[in-house]
């Protein structure tokens, strides 16, 4: 819901109607301001009326509930491999001297990767979501990181197969 408020600006300078103005300006959400100047026999200035809304500070953000994409995730497995591609896109965001580590992709792009483990490099760019983050930049880095990450598993898998196999002969 808008509000209302209006200034008077003296035209022979008054500092201090000018800051009122000004930090009135900075602390609301301004819709718009309508200026009229008004020269009478005693007063010679501009009449502003703004029309604001209350900042709200944050709340908006603070209403939004943080959706931990980990503890979405269905499996085990699934959930180990989002931690090594955090790690992954912890070192890519250091490799570039970035201060955080979703600059470079959200948890929310790490859990639809490992969720699709065929998924291409075009397809990472494309990801949903990806406003004001650089993951296009990053794509072939977290795509090459995920691929060795698929790898390794693959060859811990094998071995722990083969393990399994040489525990069962008979000596």
């Amino acid at each position: 819901m808008s509000q209302y408020q209006s200034f008077f600006i003296n035209a022979f300078g008054d500092s201090s109607q000018c800051e009122e103005l000004n930090h009135f300006l900075r602390s609301h959400v301004i819709i718009r301001t309508v200026e009229n100047a008004i020269s009478t026999g005693t007063q010679c200035g501009i009449q502003i009326l703004v029309e604001y809304k209350e900042q709200n500070n944050g709340t908006e953000k603070q209403l939004k509930q943080k959706i931990d994409y980990r503890a979405s995730l269905k499996t085990e497995e699934q959930k180990v491999l989002f931690d090594k591609l955090k790690a992954v896109r912890l070192e890519l965001a250091k490799s570039k001297n970035l201060k955080a580590a979703y600059l470079v992709c959200k948890d929310e792009h790490l859990a639809v990767m490992v969720q699709n483990p065929n998924i291409t490099e075009e397809e990472i760019k494309n990801l949903p979501n990806a406003n004001n983050i650089l993951l296009k930049d990053f794509a072939y880095g977290l795509f090459t990181g995920y691929q060795k990450i698929l790898e390794e598993n693959q060859n811990q898998e094998k071995l722990s197969e083969n393990k399994d196999e040489a525990s069962e002969i008979p000596f």
